[in-house]
């Protein structure tokens, strides 16, 4: 049976998830903390490891996100991703961080998915989930003020995520079990790279 790992980094709050085809649910962990984020990735691997009683090399697949959000999360993530595949001798799968934002909740839902920018900001996208599970965006990626966000909606976000009074939509699961979900899937893999979104500052209302 497939074991398959998931990183999601780029918010402020890490989430890793470990999953083996006879299990009916992913082991889960979220991080918050003063530590490297590179350190807090690798004692949450090691965690979720010990626990199953599987050995890194049992790693069958990796996934991680790949931005926007936090550069250094960002960085950690792949980084790490790519330390655990090279030892496996596996390939490592990569998605952008609004599309699993989507990609948490049911098929059919189209809502509004952000992630943390610079001071005051966030990188915003319309998506909707395809009848097979894909996510398909509606609409360019914007920077957003947060104080603009409650003119849209309804918002997929990390909890961790400052969006105002914008109404949140219902996620059943985290970040890191929407990466299990796309793999689960099969959804088209993206370059396993850094995607940055920046755009010159204005007064207010989405920019892309």
């Amino acid at each position: 049976m497939p074991v398959v790992l998931a990183l999601f980094t780029c918010s402020p709050t890490l989430e890793v998830a470990l999953i083996a085809g006879q299990w009916p649910a992913p082991s889960f962990v979220r991080l918050a903390g003063g530590a490297p984020r590179s350190a807090l990735l690798i004692a949450a691997v090691d965690l979720l490891f010990e626990d199953a009683g599987l050995d890194p090399d049992a790693l069958d697949s990796v996934v991680v996100s790949r931005g926007p959000g936090s550069f250094t999360g960002i960085r950690a993530g792949l980084a790490t991703a790519f330390g655990l595949a090279t030892a496996a001798g596996i390939a490592v799968t990569a998605y952008d961080s609004l599309s699993v934002q989507a990609a948490r909740t049911m098929t059919g839902k189209t809502v509004w998915t952000a992630m943390p920018g610079r001071r005051g900001e966030i990188y915003a996208r319309p998506m909707h989930l395809g009848l097979d599970g894909v996510p398909i965006p509606d609409a360019p990626v914007t920077i957003m003020k947060v104080q603009d966000a409650a003119a849209y909606g309804p918002w997929l976000a990390p909890p961790d995520v400052d969006l105002g009074p914008a109404r949140r939509g219902e996620a059943p699961l985290s970040s890191a079990e929407a990466l299990l979900r796309l793999r689960a899937r099969d959804a088209p893999g993206q370059p396993a790279e850094p995607w940055y979104v920046e755009g010159p500052p204005v007064a207010g209302g989405p920019r892309g």
